[in-house]
C-alpha cells in the first residue's frame, strides 16, 4: 500500500468517526430535548395534582402501592413512608380494606372502570371517600381517591328531608281522610282570612256549595264574646256561640278554634264547630224536669220529715227526729194545725225522743207549736222529755205553761186516750 493509499483510507475512516460523532452529538440533544419535555411533562402533571382535590395512587395487580400523588399530606390516611410498598387492605379498617380489595379485582378481571364510596376515620371525625379504580393493563390498576363528605351529608340531608315530607304528605292524606269524614264542621284558613278546606259537614252545616276552596268561619259567627274572640285570633276551647247559616237561620255552636304554627309562626287557624242547638234545648228541657223532680222530691221529704199519726179518735201524734230549723218549724206549725183541723183532734202528742238537742230554735218551735194549737181548742202534750231536755228548756226559758209533759210517748198515748174517753 503506497503513502497515498494510506492517506486516502485514514480521510475516509476520519469522515466515518466525524460522522459517528455528529449522529451522537444530534442523538444526544434529542435526547436532552426528550427529558426536557418529559420534566416538563412531570411538572404539568405534578402541578395538575397539586391543583385537584383527588387522591392519586398506582397499583399492581396484588394491591400493593407503587406510586402516589396527593395535594397536601393532610389528606392522606396514612404518611407515604408507611403506605409506600405496603398493601392498600393491610393499612386501611379491615372491612374498608376488603371491599375494596374486591372491587379492584373486579376491575382488574373485567378490564372496565369500577366506582367504590367507603369512609375513614380522620380524626375526631369520619370522611366519606369516592373511589375510581382504572385498570392499565393486567398487572397495574389506578386508583383516583375524591372525598365526598359534604356530597354525603348533603345526600343524608336530602334522604331524611325526602322522608319527612313523604311522612307530612301521608299526615296531610290522613287529616283529609279523618276531617273529609268526620260529623263535626272542620274548616282551615290561612293566617289573615283566606279559607283553603272545608270538610262536608261544615258546607252542610252552613249551607255552602262544593264550588268554593273553604269557608270563612269569622263571617257566621253572630255577634258577642266569641265572634270577638275570632276575629281577633285567640284560641278558643270548647265555647258556645251563635251563627248564622246562608240562609240566615241562627244556631247554637260549639266552637273550638286554634292556630296551626310552623318554624316563622302561626300559618293557619282551625275551627272546629258543632251544632248544639238541639241539645241544649234538650239540656234545657232536661234542667227543667229535674227542678220539677227535685221540689217533688223536697215536699214529700218535708212531709215525710214531720209526718201526723193518727193514734185514736181525736189524738194524734207528730214524732220529731233530727234538729230543728227554720223551715222545718214552719213545717211543724203546718202539719200540726191541719191535723187538728182535718181530724178534729184534741189532743195532740209531740214526741222529742228523737231530737238530739233543744236549742233556742227548737224551743220557740215547741211552745209556738202549743200555742196554735191551744188556739184551735186542742192540747199539746209534750213527750219523750228527759232531764237534759227538761233541763235545757228550763235554762232556755221556755214558756211551758199549759202544756203537759211526759217522759215517753207510750205514756202520752195513754193520756191522750183517757183525755178523749
Amino acid at each position: 500500500m503506497t503513502v497515498d493509499d494510506a492517506v486516502r483510507e485514514l480521510r475516509i475512516e476520519n469522515e466515518a468517526l466525524r460522522q459517528r460523532v455528529a449522529r451522537l452529538e444530534q442523538e444526544r440533544d434529542e435526547a436532552r430535548q426528550a427529558l426536557s419535555a418529559h420534566r416538563k411533562d412531570v411538572t404539568t402533571v405534578d402541578a395538575l395534582f397539586r391543583a385537584l382535590p383527588d387522591l392519586f395512587f398506582r397499583l399492581d395487580k396484588d394491591g400493593i402501592i407503587i406510586d402516589y400523588r396527593a395535594r397536601a399530606a393532610d389528606d392522606l390516611y396514612v404518611p407515604p413512608e408507611v403506605f409506600l410498598g405496603k398493601r392498600m387492605s393491610d393499612l386501611l379498617p379491615a372491612d374498608v380494606g376488603a371491599y375494596l380489595e374486591r372491587v379492584m379485582l373486579d376491575a382488574l378481571d373485567s378490564g372496565k372502570v369500577k366506582q367504590a364510596e367507603y369512609s375513614l376515620p380522620m380524626g375526631p371525625a369520619v370522611e366519606w371517600y369516592e373511589a375510581r379504580i382504572v385498570p392499565l393493563d393486567a398487572e397495574e390498576i389506578v386508583m383516583l381517591v375524591r372525598q365526598t363528605t359534604e356530597d354525603h351529608l348533603n345526600r343524608e340531608a336530602l334522604q331524611r328531608r325526602r322522608v319527612e315530607l313523604e311522612d307530612s304528605l301521608r299526615s296531610v292524606r290522613l287529616f283529609r281522610a279523618l276531617a273529609d269524614h268526620a260529623p263535626s264542621a272542620i274548616a282551615v284558613s290561612r293566617t289573615g282570612g283566606e279559607p283553603i278546606y272545608a270538610n262536608d259537614a261544615c258546607r252542610a252545616l252552613f249551607g255552602v256549595g262544593s264550588d268554593e276552596a273553604g269557608i270563612d268561619v269569622t263571617a257566621f259567627v253572630a255577634e258577642g264574646p266569641v265572634a270577638e274572640a275570632v276575629r281577633r285570633g285567640h284560641e278558643v276551647r270548647g265555647a258556645i256561640g251563635a251563627f248564622r247559616r246562608t240562609d240566615g237561620s241562627m244556631f247554637q255552636g260549639h266552637l273550638t278554634a286554634f292556630a296551626l304554627h310552623e318554624e316563622d309562626g302561626p300559618s293557619h287557624e282551625a275551627f272546629i264547630i258543632a251544632d248544639v242547638t238541639a241539645t241544649l234545648a234538650a239540656e234545657e228541657e232536661r234542667r227543667a224536669l229535674a227542678e220539677q223532680v227535685i221540689a217533688a222530691q223536697n215536699e214529700a221529704l218535708r212531709a215525710l220529715s214531720t209526718p201526723l199519726v193518727p193514734i185514736a179518735r181525736r189524738v194524734v201524734a207528730v214524732p220529731l227526729i233530727g234538729s230543728v230549723n227554720a223551715e222545718r218549724a214552719e213545717r211543724l206549725l203546718e202539719v200540726l194545725l191541719d191535723g187538728v183541723a182535718q181530724r178534729g183532734a184534741s189532743v195532740v202528742l209531740l214526741d222529742v225522743t228523737g231530737v238530739p238537742e233543744v236549742d233556742p230554735e227548737a224551743a220557740d218551735a215547741i211552745t209556738r207549736a202549743a200555742r196554735a194549737v191551744g188556739l184551735l181548742g186542742a192540747e199539746l202534750v209534750l213527750t219523750g222529755v228527759g232531764r237534759e231536755v227538761a233541763r235545757t228548756l228550763i235554762e232556755l226559758g221556755s214558756d211551758l205553761r199549759g202544756i203537759v209533759t211526759l217522759g215517753s210517748l207510750e205514756q202520752g198515748i195513754a193520756y191522750g186516750i183517757r183525755k178523749t174517753r
